[in-house]
C-alpha cells in the first residue's frame, strides 16, 4: 500500500503553534480549548440529567400501572359484591371517579418530574452559554490588546 505524505504529516502537525509567516496566534489556543471542555461537559451534565429523569419517569409509570391494575381488580371484586344492579352501577361510577382523579394526580405527578429535569438542563446550557460568551468577550479583549 502506498503511503500518504500528506495523511501522515497531518499527524504531525501541532495547530496550537502560529504558522510561520503569519506571526503568532491571534487567541490563546489555550483558552479556546478550555472552553470546548466546559462546553461539552456542560452538555454532558445536561444530557445526565434528561437521562436521570426518563429512568425516574419510567420507573414511575411502572408503579402507577402496577397501582392501576391492582385498583382495577378491587373495583371489579367491590361491583361484584354489590347487592343489585342500581347499586352496582352507583358504587362503580363513585370507584371509577376516583380512578380518575388518581389518574390525572399521577400524570401532573410526571409532568412535574419532567419539567424540573428541563429546567436544570436548561439553567446547565444558559449558564455554560453565558460563560462561553464571556470567555469570548475576555479572548477578544487580550488579543486586542497583545496586538496593540
Amino acid at each position: 500500500m502506498t503511503k500518504n505524505p500528506f495523511f501522515d504529516n497531518w499527524l504531525k502537525v501541532d495547530f496550537t503553534t502560529p504558522i510561520p509567516g503569519f506571526g503568532g496566534a491571534p487567541v490563546d489556543m489555550k483558552n479556546i480549548m478550555e472552553s470546548g471542555r466546559k462546553t461539552f461537559q456542560a452538555i454532558t451534565e445536561a444530557q445526565q440529567i434528561a437521562l436521570e429523569s426518563m429512568q425516574t419517569i419510567a420507573q414511575r409509570q411502572t408503579e402507577i400501572l402496577s397501582q392501576f391494575v391492582q385498583d382495577q381488580s378491587a373495583i371489579a371484586r367491590d361491583i361484584a359484591n354489590e347487592g343489585t344492579p342500581e347499586e352496582k352501577i352507583a358504587r362503580s361510577a363513585e370507584l371509577f371517579g376516583k380512578a380518575f382523579e388518581k389518574t390525572v394526580s399521577s400524570s401532573r405527578e410526571v409532568a412535574d418530574i419532567l419539567n424540573k429535569s428541563a429546567r436544570e438542563a436548561s439553567d446547565i446550557i444558559n449558564n455554560r452559554v453565558k460563560g462561553a460568551i464571556n470567555e469570548i468577550k475576555t479572548t477578544v479583549e487580550e488579543a486586542s490588546s497583545k496586538a496593540a
